[in-house]
């Protein structure tokens, strides 16, 4: 059984500017024992974790409906911050000149398509995106003292149903399902 989410692809050239953030936080003294690969770097739209095989037809249903309902999605990226009973450092959105409602309406509309057609119990914590940059934090970090990372700014076109999956003992996100962002204004 598959272990699956939704989410955002990252631009390529996003992942190359945020494995030099990284490098960047390391040599700040920014400590953790779980630096994510900057190819898996993403933002997370809803998590439906493990999922028997005879619901991924419903969830890739729920991934269509959702994108013909929603244009593409312009995101910049925002400050730094830190989820400190998880122990993960992350890079926030910024919430001024991207499409952050959308996003927030994009996450609860996946929710709504998923929950319509399966009884899964999904996480009821408030939505927060960010893209995970280290998990397993050593100590607290003061993000205060931190510069802000040069901003990013990319539309994002596509929906995408990820799965959460090791090969060969390395971690990976293969794309399962794209689903294009295709309203119109």
């Amino acid at each position: 059984m598959p272990r699956l989410f939704f989410g955002l692809e990252l631009p390529a050239d996003w992942k190359s500017s945020l494995h030099q953030v990284q490098t960047s936080l390391q040599a700040r003294h920014v400590h953790a024992s779980a630096w994510s690969n900057p190819e898996l770097l993403h933002i997370t739209v809803l998590f439906l974790g493990v999922v028997e095989d005879a619901d991924q037809d419903a969830i890739v249903e729920a991934g269509e409906q959702v994108a013909r309902l929603v244009t593409p999605i312009r995101l910049t990226t925002g400050s730094l911050g830190q989820f400190s009973r998880n122990k993960v450092f992350w890079l926030g959105l910024s919430r001024n000149d991207s499409d952050w409602d959308k996003l927030q309406a994009l996450h609860q509309a996946v929710k709504g398509a998923v929950l319509e057609r399966l009884p899964l119990d999904l996480d009821e914590k408030h939505y927060r995106p960010h893209i995970t940059l280290a998990r397993k934090l050593s100590t607290q970090v003061d993000v205060e003292r931190l510069p802000t990372p040069a901003p990013l700014s990319a539309v994002i076109p596509d929906l995408c149903l990820f799965e959460s999956t090791r090969i060969d003992g390395q971690l990976q996100y293969p794309v399962r399902a794209r689903f294009a962002l295709s309203a119109t204004e």
